[in-house]
């Protein structure tokens, strides 16, 4: 299905709830953090619905700003699947060994990058990360004002921290991936990330174990919903193995080739209402929507 295509329908008459796992960046909201306000009706309309919403996301929790959670979210698929909770209680959480925090900090820093290593309760920014990616992260420079201080309360030592996975902005002429993987510590994984900064290449490193899926599976185990009654949605590559897993996997846009290769629903971008349109695609609501009609990114 193309993104200029009305959407049809998948069935889904069961009174069965679905577990609805909703990525942030480039999904919910633009670059500039922007929420539509067709995916707040959509999303509101999914929980009136009976079914049950979770964020799934690579940012951890500090990164999850109370305006992301009042859209309806009970639970958090954070640190690209390293982490997994729903209200307290905490299903997942996986952190790195010290040794290698130390050795990937040692190749970050080879790198010139800039860098955050980003667990539930902890968060170890790079000195200058924040005054380099806040500004510089969406279209306007007080449009990411609202990360530095979500995240501020939390921020500890890199050198004492606690941490699921490291996001980092590397030089564009240094930002070789093969460099990346041959130095990464054995059992580890480098994916390119989806939040930008002023050209650099964004590179997130988790364990090569752990994904997006993992938390998923984790919360359905929990809740009792089987996959066969699970939704994906996202739009990068750290998204690629939720929407394979799910029973209904939607790619958010088609600027991720591997991730539209593995989708069963390609809906319009972020900036096009296509959160509100592939939960319709997916059968989760009766909003009429056919894109175009969102924030876009350009304004």
């Amino acid at each position: 299905m193309t993104d200029t295509e009305v959407p049809a329908r998948v069935e889904n008459e069961s009174p069965s709830p679905h577990a609805v796992f909703v990525d942030i960046d480039g999904t919910l909201c633009d670059s500039r953090q922007r929420i539509p306000e067709s995916a707040l009706e959509a999303l509101a309309q999914v929980r009136n619905r009976g079914h049950r919403l979770f964020a799934c996301t690579g940012r951890s929790a500090p990164e999850v700003y109370p305006r992301f959670w009042d859209v309806g979210f009970e639970g958090l698929v954070g640190g690209a699947g390293g982490y997994a909770a729903i209200g307290n209680q905490v299903l997942l959480d996986e952190r790195m060994p010290r040794e290698h925090v130390d050795v990937l900090t040692a190749l970050w820093e080879e790198l010139d990058a800039f860098y955050i290593w980003q667990g539930p309760d902890q968060m170890g920014p790079s000195e200058g990360y924040l005054d380099f990616f806040v500004p510089r992260a969406g279209k306007h420079p007080e449009d990411w004002i609202e990360y530095a201080q979500s995240i501020t309360p939390f921020i500890v030592g890199i050198d004492g921290g606690a941490f699921t996975k490291v996001t980092a902005y590397v030089p564009p002429e240094k930002a070789s991936m093969e460099r990346v993987t041959a130095a990464l510590p054995d059992g580890y994984r480098a994916i390119i990330g989806s939040v930008g900064a002023a050209g650099y290449v964004p590179f997130e490193v988790v364990p090569a174990h752990l994904s997006k899926a993992v938390g998923i599976r984790a919360i359905c185990e929990h809740v009792g919903i089987p996959l066969t009654h699970t939704v994906a949605l996202g739009d990068s590559n750290n998204d690629v193995e939720a929407v394979a897993t799910a029973a209904v996997g939607i790619s958010i846009g088609d600027d991720c080739e591997t991730l539209v290769d593995v989708a069963d629903i390609v809906a319009p971008s972020v900036s096009e209402d296509g959160l509100a349109w592939a939960l319709r695609a997916a059968g989760l609501t009766t909003v009429e929507r056919t894109g175009g009609q969102g924030l876009g990114d350009a304004r």
